[in-house]
């Protein structure tokens, strides 16, 4: 899982989310990946209101139940819509600039923290939402991940999150090709810049629901695929009451 960014000189997305959040709202992020083909991302998407998210997004949301927290919650857009619904959310990220857009976007809990600092077991859910898998860096670092929120979870708890299958992109995807020279297809590095604010290099992953799936089997989670879009990104729920 990425590591806690403690200097704002090394905070390219917070700086792009602070800059928008002043009033820049032209402002764009450019983002590059080691394997991958990647768009800029930009302040408006990062802000974006429920009306513009998408269907994904909003059915998440719709499943959130209890108290809530929000892994890798950025400008706290999801945060915002909970809470407005009388949810109580515990929003955390990296991202020191995205704490504090979050606290003067009116984000009640906010924390600049980590998964791994939370080890009370007093969540109903628990959502990684934009990708959100993808914060675990590495297929060990997804078990690693889900067996840790696992434990943080209420009994009858869930996990909702999403992530992206990266098949469309290759002709053929085997068992053999998945694991090419011991490396997962859907592994990437990425490097992100916002001006002359350049981030460390960092993991990310995108899953195969097969992937997942295995890979939750392993940590005690069952896991249900709720949505699948066009574009390969589906949602997920995993919980510990609905084993496979």
């Amino acid at each position: 899982m990425q590591r806690l960014i403690s200097a704002t000189d090394n905070d390219p997305l917070g700086a792009m989310m602070l800059a928008h959040l002043d009033g820049t709202t032209s402002v764009s992020l450019e983002v590059e990946s080691t394997t991958l083909e990647m768009s800029t991302m930009t302040g408006e998407v990062m802000f974006r209101d429920y009306e513009q998210m998408d269907e994904l997004e909003k059915k998440a949301l719709s499943l959130c139940k209890g108290k809530v927290l929000d892994v890798g919650a950025g400008s706290g857009s999801h945060s915002l819509f909970l809470q407005q619904h009388g949810l109580a959310v515990d929003a955390i990220d990296i991202s020191p600039g995205a704490v504090e857009v979050m606290q003067r976007r009116g984000v009640k809990n906010v924390a600049h923290t980590d998964l791994y600092s939370i080890e009370k077991g007093e969540y109903q859910t628990l959502l990684f939402l934009m990708n959100g898998l993808g914060l675990c860096g590495t297929l060990e670092g997804l078990r690693t991940m889900l067996c840790h929120a696992a434990t943080i979870i209420t009994e009858g708890g869930q996990i909702i999150a999403d992530s992206t299958d990266l098949s469309s992109l290759y002709a053929e995807v085997d068992e053999e090709f998945r694991f090419e020279d011991d490396v997962y297809y859907g592994e990437t590095e990425f490097v992100m810049r916002f001006g002359s604010i350049v981030s460390e290099p960092f993991p990310w992953l995108y899953v195969d629901f097969a992937t997942l799936l295995e890979v939750a089997e392993g940590c005690g989670l069952g896991c249900e695929k709720l949505l699948f879009l066009d574009d390969n990104r589906y949602l997920v729920r995993l919980s510990m009451n609905s084993r496979a």
